[in-house]
């Protein structure tokens, strides 16, 4: 955790220099030799960390566990995070917990994900949810470069307010930017701006009338558009559904092109998390990861 003022600084609203800021980098690249997959090159800065316990290993997957040691972002932070899953590799990246990002001073925090899945690849983007606390100020940014027989799975939640606490997002900003190339043509766009009065914007009916877990979850693969009805199933919705959607969730899901995107919107973390993992047994291509049992 980094603390937005400096005890010793003379003026009460004087803030942490840039050159004191948390800034974590970290490069992670899976290859695939003999039937499994292993760890290649690894870069790591600043307060970014990757760990692959032997209890996450399943099949041929590797599974690699990222780590904040500051605890959590302050404004002005940022994290940059690069993933490279290799011709015919699998890998599989979540996080040791929810990450959390703290009040802003006004600064931003800046986070990106840049992922990269060669000819015959997997790549499974799945950490446990992003926290955001009340007057965080946050610009983050997810690309992905696909090969056409490659296979990405990306599973994103955000919780607005630490709900556990009661508390509600009122004031702040998030900036949410993805960007999905498939043999290098966008094929997936999409955009978040949420600023100001926030407690006003997400109390819209339209929007989150006040509820305060959301997820995206998007899977780009040759098979995508045949997940389609399972997913459904699963959560509730469609033709085919024997049950309606669960109290305190509400869900939405499509494919095309060889996408498959869901849209989760829950009263809290607890309600989105249960409908995570129903959606990923039901897809058929991806196990939960390990440390999401601990």
């Amino acid at each position: 955790m980094y603390a937005t003022e400096l005890p010793s600084d003379a003026s009460p609203r004087s803030t942490i220099p840039v050159e004191l800021r948390a800034k974590g980098r970290l490069f992670v690249e899976a290859l695939a030799a003999g039937g499994r997959t292993v760890r290649g090159a690894v870069e790591e800065a600043g307060p970014s960390r990757v760990r692959f316990p032997l209890s996450g290993r399943r099949g041929a997957a590797l599974e690699g566990v990222l780590l904040n040691t500051g605890g959590g972002f302050a404004g002005g932070d940022s994290s940059h995070v690069r993933a490279r899953a290799c011709d015919g590799a699998h890998l599989v990246l979540t996080t040791q917990a929810a990450e959390k990002i703290y009040r802003s001073d006004g600064a931003l925090t800046q986070l990106a994900v840049e992922l990269e899945v060669r000819a015959g690849a997997r790549l499974d983007w799945m950490p446990q949810a992003t926290i955001l606390f009340d007057r965080a100020r946050v610009e983050r940014s997810i690309t992905a470069e696909v090969a056409g027989s490659g296979r990405l799975l990306l599973v994103e939640p955000l919780v607005l307010g630490r709900t556990a606490s009661g508390e509600t997002l009122r004031q702040g900003a998030l900036f949410d930017s993805w960007r999905v190339r498939r043999d290098g043509r966008l094929i997936y766009a999409d955009g978040l701006d949420l600023s100001g009065d926030l407690a006003a914007v997400l109390g819209r009916g339209a929007v989150m009338r006040h509820w305060a877990a959301l997820a995206t979850i998007l899977l780009i693969a040759p098979d995508a558009e045949s997940r389609l009805q399972p997913v459904r199933a699963a959560l509730g919705i469609g033709e085919e559904a024997t049950d309606g959607l669960p109290d305190g969730l509400e869900a939405g899901a499509s494919a095309w092109n060889g996408i498959l995107a869901v849209r989760l919107l829950a009263r809290d973390g607890a309600g989105l998390d249960r409908a995570i993992r129903r959606i990923i047994r039901d897809l058929g291509v991806a196990d939960p990861p390990r440390i999401w049992h601990s």
